[in-house]
């Protein structure tokens, strides 16, 4: 039985086990600050850092005004609220929303949160080097309803140097029901993730298989994913699966390209808004598919074929 008292939580759907030995909290990496070393070997541990307070809440909060008066201009908020609250209209169906993070309204006052000083300053010292970043910001605007499926970011974004971070940034704060993100403890270590799942890319095609990609033709479900069930990969790797009681506005979660993570569904009526940002050392290769003023992404001229 669980000893943390939680409300039931889904992933895609489905209930996750409470129980102490599946499910447990993020350890609070913010008192390390400032001393890189501790905070590397703590990465390599634990496989992410957990920086609660790290960025400026009111810049955030600025940044969290500007998206939601996007989102109220497209007639996506309950007209009945205000809108600082992102309270979605009912039925509404939302999710992936790139073209607010890198647009010309919300989106200068998201880059300044995530790739200004504070955050290229983290990187300069956590990488021992000049730290840059992807050009391409991820940003999610999560309507009530399912989460993300888990996965690791390095079938999506391999192409580069693997010394990559990926930093989850809350526009808002987000309690459990809200659908925050969840880890699975351990999993940047698990030997056959890191030579099988994690040696995949979501852009490479299968010239003898109808140019199937490579991760379906290995038995890997969805774009990407590594499954449809979170509890079933957790079930499957071993580990907890790890969140915070409740991320806020300028928490950041930081974790390596080799982290099984996804969300939980988001149980309320509020739209979660959050970004994902990849950070590097400067002088290490680049994922061609994430840089340029307007990248390539995935799909089109990114697919590369092989013989599976």
């Amino acid at each position: 039985m669980s000893s943390i008292g939680l409300s039931p939580l889904t992933s895609g759907g489905i209930s996750l086990d409470l129980s102490d030995s599946c499910f447990g909290f993020l350890t609070d990496s913010s008192a390390l600050f400032g001393d890189w070393a501790a905070l590397r070997e703590q990465m390599d541990k634990d496989g992410y850092l957990y920086l609660p307070g790290f960025l400026n809440r009111t810049d955030v909060a600025s940044a969290r005004s500007a998206i939601c008066q996007c989102l109220a201009d497209e007639d996506l908020l309950d007209k009945t609220a205000p809108i600082e609250l992102a309270l979605a209209q009912p039925g509404l169906d939302t999710y992936f929303r790139p073209d607010i993070a890198n647009g010309p309204i919300a989106g200068p006052l998201i880059r300044q949160v995530i790739y200004g000083e504070t955050m290229m300053g983290f990187f300069d010292g956590f990488l021992c080097g000049p730290a840059t970043h992807y050009d391409y910001t991820w940003m999610r605007s999560v309507a009530p309803g399912k989460g993300t499926y888990p996965h690791c970011d390095v079938v999506y974004m391999g192409r580069g140097t693997h010394r990559l971070y990926t930093a989850w940034v809350p526009f808002g704060d987000v309690p459990l029901n809200v659908g925050g993100l969840i880890l699975l403890e351990g999993s940047h270590k698990i030997p056959a993730l890191l030579s099988g799942y994690c040696t995949m890319d979501v852009d490479t095609a299968c010239q003898n298989r109808s140019n199937e990609s490579e991760l379906s033709a290995a038995g890997f479900p969805g774009f990407g994913a590594y499954s449809l069930d979170m509890r079933d990969a957790r079930d499957q790797l071993g580990g907890r699966l790890l969140t915070a009681k409740e991320f806020k506005m300028g928490d950041v979660l930081i974790f390596s390209v080799f982290t099984v993570h996804g969300s939980l569904d988001n149980q309320s009526n509020e739209i979660r808004l959050s970004t994902d940002s990849r950070y590097q050392l400067a002088s290490e290769p680049l994922d061609e598919r994430w840089m340029g003023e307007k990248p390539p992404a995935h799909g089109g001229n990114s697919i590369r074929g092989m013989i599976c």
